[in-house]
């Protein structure tokens, strides 16, 4: 069904494409311009069926429009109309737009649909103790909107001091209003006018889309279901972006800032583990071949920073140590490699590595965190918990693998001393992980237990429910304990806890987290608003932290999406009962 709609829509475009190159004069064809005006018709086409905000304008008593239009390569700029007639506004926002001469890759137009007048000091109280990027609104300066600016150019520029006093950067207001050829500001307003658009977006000359208008971080992004085939669509992209940012010795570029277009400096071995392993279950669920090679090559730059102690125990070296966690999130990526693409390539080297975590691992199950680099002893006993569960998970991944037993009972040990140390306070998605992969080979009740526990202690589900945060690693949590639980009920083992286990508050933050993650998946209607678009669009931008872009962001969030991807059919047979 998925191929058949790609050559459908090819076949669209091929056809459209054909039926204007005979309709013009040959000399006659101006690319920019056909884009424009197929774009224009596109976006206006739907906008005139839209019920709905044809009555919020009408109940406004007049028609605001924004057209916004990138390359792909620089920030979008932004052209303005008012009128009482929808058309006129129209058309004059779009005239303005293409005479900029700009190649309109991506074509957005908004509509204002309601309004809302504060004062400055209001706005300032309401808009403190949040974080950048949470303003939902537009602000027109003027109640003319001779200067305003949409929702997205204000976080996309930072414009709001929101961790903080709620003020906004009056200079960067100006830097944005001219950058328009609208006039500046010479005085701080005592009132804003605070709007909300409807939007719609062109990013081919088939089709257009109207845009979410929702609460919160909804606003401004396409309309999609949270189902397998949006799963499998942002792992096309996602991994389509980490292969334009992975270099020709396999190691990616970190990430970015994006407001400043500011590079992200603290890349180490773990992270890159992390992203490879990602890359490779992102290949699984879109089965893109010129991911292939991208994999390959990035296994090759991990496989650089692997040092042997001996010819049976290896580590990973991040640079400064020799870190557990690194030999962790090594092995999920060379284990799932092997399992991914049916080889024992590299099963010496998953038997080092693992023998490596048995190295740090100490007779009460515990894990010696780093080990200095020259001479294998003790460096730092702990750092963070995350790195116990990412060997515990590894230990148990490189027996799924290899069948040596010594991994197993490794694995084991370590989930043995979680449990006495209560980590499931701590409700860390690398324990969710380890338990969910534990019980396949040890369906014992005590690792069920605690893996529920994980999840359901301190109403830890409902928390990550009803959260406004994007939590990058809260879907993976929740999908882990969500497969492990389907397994328990599947075997129908036994375990008491689950009389007082909330499933139904289980699946339905896995439901949430699943929805939520679109609003942090940097779409081109969104992406254009910033400074390098390229540089962002398709991955995932954390709003809470300026809409920082890194890959272990992008590999957090997909891991939930494959783990959602891979149980979909699954969940959605829950659904019919515990819902």
């Amino acid at each position: 069904m998925k191929i058949f709609r790609r050559i459908t829509a090819a076949a669209v475009v091929v056809f459209i494409a054909v039926q204007f190159v005979f309709a013009v004069p040959a000399g006659a064809i101006n690319v920019t311009d056909y884009m424009y005006n197929r774009k224009y018709t596109l976006v206006t086409d739907i906008l005139r069926k839209d019920t709905e905000t044809l009555d919020a304008v009408k109940a406004l008593g007049k028609t605001v429009v924004f057209i916004s239009v990138s390359d792909g390569k620089h920030k979008a700029k932004v052209f303005y109309a008012k009128s009482k007639e929808l058309n006129n506004a129209l058309y004059s926002a779009f005239t303005k737009a293409r005479a900029s001469g700009i190649v309109p890759k991506w074509f957005k137009t908004d509509i204002v649909v309601s309004e809302e007048t504060v004062t400055y000091r209001q706005f300032c109280a309401d808009n403190r103790n949040k974080y950048i990027g949470s303003m939902r609104s537009g602000i027109a300066f003027s109640s003319d909107y001779s200067a305003a600016l949409l929702e997205a150019q204000i976080n996309s520029a930072g414009m709001v001091d929101s961790e903080n006093t709620g003020k906004i950067d009056f200079a960067k207001v100006n830097a944005e209003l001219s950058a328009m050829g609208r006039k500046t500001l010479k005085t701080v307003p005592s009132k804003l006018l605070l709007f909300r658009t409807q939007g719609y977006f062109a990013e081919n000359t088939a089709y257009a889309m109207k845009l979410e208008n929702g609460t919160f971080a909804t606003t401004g992004r396409r309309i999609l279901p949270a189902d397998r085939d949006t799963a499998e669509m942002l792992a096309q992209k996602s991994s389509g972006y980490l292969s334009s940012i992975c270099g020709e010795d396999g190691k990616f570029v970190y990430g970015y800032y994006p407001i400043d277009n500011e590079p992200i400096e603290g890349y180490n071995m773990l992270r890159h583990a992390g992203t490879v392993w990602n890359l490779i279950m992102q290949y699984e669920m879109c089965g893109d071949e010129s991911l292939v090679p991208v994999i390959e090559r990035s296994l090759a730059y991990l496989g650089k920073s692997v040092v042997y102690k001996d010819e049976k125990t290896a580590f990973i070296n991040d640079g400064t140590a020799l870190n557990i966690g690194g030999n962790g999130l090594a092995l999920l990526a060379y284990t799932t490699y092997s399992e991914v693409f049916c080889t024992n390539r590299y099963n010496a080297l998953i038997r080092a590595l693992a023998c490596g975590i048995m190295y740090m691992q100490k007779s009460d199950g515990s894990f010696t965190h780093t080990l200095n680099k020259y001479t294998y002893k003790t460096a730092e006993d702990y750092i963070v918990i995350y790195y116990d569960g990412e060997a515990a998970y590894g230990l148990a991944k490189a027996y799924g693998v290899l069948g040596d037993e010594r991994f197993l009972k490794s694995a084991k040990k370590a989930a043995d001393y979680f449990i006495k140390k209560h980590y499931e306070k701590e409700h860390s998605h690398w324990i969710s992980y380890t338990f969910n992969e534990l019980t396949k080979y040890a369906p014992e009740e005590k690792y069920f237990e605690f893996g529920l526990r994980n999840v359901n202690e301190d109403d830890f589900s409902s928390t990550v429910h009803n959260t406004r945060a994007g939590i990058n690693s809260a879907s993976e949590t929740m999908n882990a304990a969500f497969e492990m639980y389907d397994r328990l009920i599947s075997s129908r083992k036994k375990c008491a806890y689950l009389d007082e286990f909330n499933a139904k508050q289980l699946l339905r933050a896995v439901i949430r987290r699943t929805e939520y993650g679109l609003n942090y998946f940097m779409f081109p209607e969104y992406a254009m608003y910033f400074k390098a678009p390229e540089t962002i669009v398709y991955g995932f931008a954390v709003r809470e932290d300026n809409f920082r872009t890194r890959i272990d962001d992008i590999q957090h969030f997909m891991d939930g999406y494959y783990m959602f991807w891979k149980n979909y059919d699954v969940i959605e047979s829950y659904k019919e009962t515990l819902l």
